[in-house]
């Protein structure tokens, strides 16, 4: 590497440890309470935690615990949002299947379309015919290759149960309030070579092509001061942003294609990956609360009414 990138790589290091050590150290430990806007100004309240008192400690806990693991409705636990959204990847995917089986989702001419209701009665059929050996747990687990043979790979994972449901427009309602229009758009755009000439559009007083993303913003009916990101290789494309920002909280039958394609295959992962990051960084506090709480010697738990993440 040679004596200079010697140096280099020895300093990087030096300031990681450095950073690292900076955050096991219990006295740079702080809590940021909510951010609040006075005077027309955005503020947000710290505290030390080695300078907190026992009671704001066990405060700080609860309200960390709750992050995690509040079955709030309006605004669920970290955890359990994680769960929903678990689900709601699973009955995407299972509404699909049926479009599939209905030969309205990877069209084929060659291959028979089959009705729900056909489709229904055949599960029925098969699980009246087999409950004798059925696992008494087989709505958690009797997957769709255990009765239909031949299928995408796709569909391996999509529990006979959920079929039967979407069968009968029983699946539910995907919740869309979770996803935010600011998690939406800082996913990024990214057009497709149709794409690029379908926003083409020249300004009627100059001439010149107009910004396409001023054109998004215009056609989505978004504010202009709304931020869209050109991202490279990894945004949305412009089908795909639009099925997004056009989603509503409706039954997954109601959905487009296009929207239970864009929920299933990119956007609800990545929201899976950011709430995982929310978790970590609530977990990171509860640790920080913890070593805190140690060095003082009590216990963050009230032992009448324990508030464990079991």
């Amino acid at each position: 590497m040679g004596v200079l990138g010697d140096k280099l790589a020895a300093a990087i290091q030096e300031q990681r440890e450095q950073e690292e050590a900076a955050k096991r150290n219990v006295n740079n430990f702080i809590w940021k309470g909510p951010k609040r806007e006075i005077a027309g100004m955005r503020v947000q309240s710290e505290v030390k935690l080695m300078d907190a008192t026992p009671e704001q400690l066990k405060d700080f806990y609860k309200h960390c615990i709750s992050m995690l693991y509040s079955t709030d409705k309006q605004n669920p636990g970290r955890y359990v949002l994680k769960d929903i959204v678990k689900d709601q990847i699973n009955k995407c995917n299972t509404e699909l299947c049926l479009r599939w089986l209905e030969n309205k989702y990877m069209h084929d001419d060659k291959r028979e379309a089959h009705p729900r209701f056909v489709i229904c009665k055949l599960l029925r059929d098969y699980l009246d015919s087999n409950k004798d050996i059925l696992d008494k747990n087989w709505k958690n687990t009797l997957v769709f290759p255990d009765v239909f043979k031949t299928c995408p790979q796709e569909f391996q994972d999509v529990l006979i149960d959920n079929v039967l449901n979407g069968c009968l427009d029983t699946l539910g309602i995907f919740d869309r309030r979770h996803l935010s229009l600011n998690f939406i758009t800082k996913l990024g755009v990214w057009f497709t070579q149709p794409e690029l000439l379908e926003l083409t559009e020249k300004d009627p007083k100059t001439g010149k092509n107009r910004d396409r993303l001023d054109v998004i913003r215009e056609r989505l009916g978004l504010k202009a001061s709304t931020k869209i990101r050109i991202n490279q290789g990894k945004g949305l494309t412009y089908t795909e942003l639009r099925a997004m920002l056009t989603l509503k909280s409706k039954k997954y039958s109601d959905l487009t294609t296009d929207q239970l394609l864009t929920l299933r295959n990119k956007v609800l992962y990545r929201f899976s990956d950011e709430i995982d990051y929310h978790i970590s960084q609530w977990e990171e506090r509860i640790e920080q609360l913890e070593k805190v709480a140690n060095l003082k010697g009590f216990s963050l738990i009230d032992p009448k009414n324990e508030t464990n993440a079991e």
